[in-house]
């Protein structure tokens, strides 16, 4: 299975929005809010154009997305990664974040939030290198946040 990654662009809008939308229709139904799922083209937008985002490709078709906040202080924020679910559990996460880490070779350290009950997602971060590092309420949902640090 070959896997790219391609930054996206505003012509990739309605593709992403349907992604996102399986990636976490089960979140936003378990949760009743899920802030991924259900965005307006205009939110979509904004988001292609003030994080740095990149479509995820497998056989032509667009299989997922990572967005990236750069906190321009050689921090980043892991806002976004999904994989659309019947593309789940071949391994595209862990490419998606060895691609994300190779993009920003300048980073300290790397955040990221996930529910706090979803153990399949922490299962997936710590095995990428992550630790637990915060928990809070975020709307309905308690969430954690992990963080990685990187030796230079």
């Amino acid at each position: 299975m070959k896997i790219e990654f391609k930054r996206a662009t505003i012509d990739d809008v309605d593709k992403l929005i349907v992604v996102q939308n399986q990636s976490f229709y089960s979140d936003f139904i378990k949760y009743g809010e899920c802030p991924a799922y259900n965005h307006s083209k205009e939110s979509m937008t904004n988001i292609i154009l003030n994080k740095i985002t990149y479509k995820i490709i497998c056989n032509n078709q667009i299989v997922g997305d990572i967005a990236v906040k750069d906190n321009n202080d050689s921090t980043y924020f892991l806002g976004g990664i999904c994989v659309v679910p019947d593309y789940e559990n071949h391994g595209i996460g862990q490419q998606a974040i060895k691609f994300i880490e190779s993009q920003f070779q300048r980073a300290t350290v790397w955040t990221l939030e996930t529910p706090a009950d979803k153990e399949r997602n922490h299962y997936f971060y710590k095995k990428m290198g992550y630790n637990i590092v915060d928990e809070y309420m975020d709307g309905n949902v308690r969430v954690v946040l992990f963080e990685k640090k990187i030796t230079l």
